[in-house]
């Protein structure tokens, strides 16, 4: 009888041997019917594992991805499975490079169906046609809502920090580059520097206390469950640390296709949410900052994009292709 387990490239399978307990493994040899494999990210790789006893997935993370702190990955996820807004964790390696999870199916809509590039400026345009039957707003709202109340990380970075970090290990690696291309990018950002003070005094002055941030609320890290009641679930907990409360919101703006009336609810009902939880200090001031926030998340996926330029130089092009598609949407 075969066993679709064992037809994982040998790499992964080295790396289950070595890892996983003896009877877990065999659980999943037995149970499992195929595999298939979700995505091969930069930091990790993502396989389903079809299975009698119900769907998981595997998660192998990539060795080079020593930038992230897996443990505080892991505590912000076991939190957001407490509040119901992430998949089950099964079994976390010691060495935290494996994890199992549950596979959450999307019947009803695949909410990568919204997935856009947008800037602040864009928010504005008339756009009166929704992309899906499935009203995003109230999901979205409810998901902040619980977000907002997570217990705050103990790894706090303010979005200056993130800008600083980010400036540093660019001009850490400037002296390096030969790359014309890396070098005309780093100059735009460098020319930005005057803007960029302004934005994040804006933000640094509409807050009152960090919160949960998940830091990459794109479409593609969010699933819609198929069970009732039907709400939306976060994964991928790489970059969650204690930030502005503005930044999820912006990240969600910035790269869901909303109608115009449907980001306005969604706007008003966050800033709301976050001005009672005592995160913001006013209404008004908060969606002031807004544009400034959407400008730093795009801003912050520039200047990462340019990193990895950097430290990926086989896929250099590719990266500053990227570089070129945030950086148009930075709005001065």
């Amino acid at each position: 009888m075969s066993q679709p387990l064992l037809s994982l490239p040998i790499d992964v399978l080295n790396i289950i041997n070595k890892a996983m307990p003896t009877t877990l493994f065999q659980q999943l040899a037995t149970q499992c019917t195929a595999v298939s494999f979700l995505n091969t990210g930069i930091s990790n790789v993502n396989i389903k594992l079809s299975c009698e006893d119900g769907d998981k997935v595997l998660r192998v993370n990539q060795p080079h991805s020593n930038w992230c702190d897996r443990a505080l990955e892991v505590e912000c996820w076991q939190a957001a499975i407490v509040a119901n807004i992430a998949p089950a964790l099964i079994w976390v390696s010691d060495d935290k490079q494996l994890y199992l999870s549950e596979f959450i199916d999307q019947p009803e809509t695949d909410w990568s169906i919204f997935a856009s590039m947008r800037s602040h400026l864009s928010l504005g345009q008339s756009t009166n046609q929704s992309i899906s039957a499935v009203d995003a707003v109230p999901l979205l709202s409810a998901l902040f809502c619980k977000l907002s109340v997570l217990p705050v990380p103990e790894k706090n970075i303010t979005v200056s920090e993130q800008w600083q970090q980010y400036a540093y290990q660019l001009d850490s690696l400037t002296g390096s580059q030969t790359d014309p291309q890396w070098h005309d990018a780093r100059q735009q950002l460098l020319r930005l520097n005057g803007l960029v003070r302004h934005w994040l005094s804006q933000l640094e002055a509409c807050v009152l206390l960090p919160t949960f941030c998940h830091r990459d609320l794109t479409p593609h890290n969010l699933l819609l469950s198929g069970r009732a009641p039907q709400q939306l679930l976060c994964i991928d907990y790489e970059y969650a640390v204690a930030s502005h409360p503005l930044f999820d919101l912006a990240s969600v703006v910035a790269s869901h296709q909303l109608s115009t009336m449907q980001s306005n609810q969604l706007i008003d009902n966050v800033i709301m949410q976050y001005c009672q939880v005592a995160s913001l200090t006013d209404v008004s001031a908060a969606k002031a900052a807004l544009p400034a926030a959407i400008n730093c998340f795009w801003l912050f996926s520039a200047m990462w994009a340019l990193l990895m330029a950097a430290k990926e130089p086989q896929k250099s092009t590719q990266y500053l292709q990227y570089f070129t598609k945030y950086f148009t949407l930075i709005t001065c």
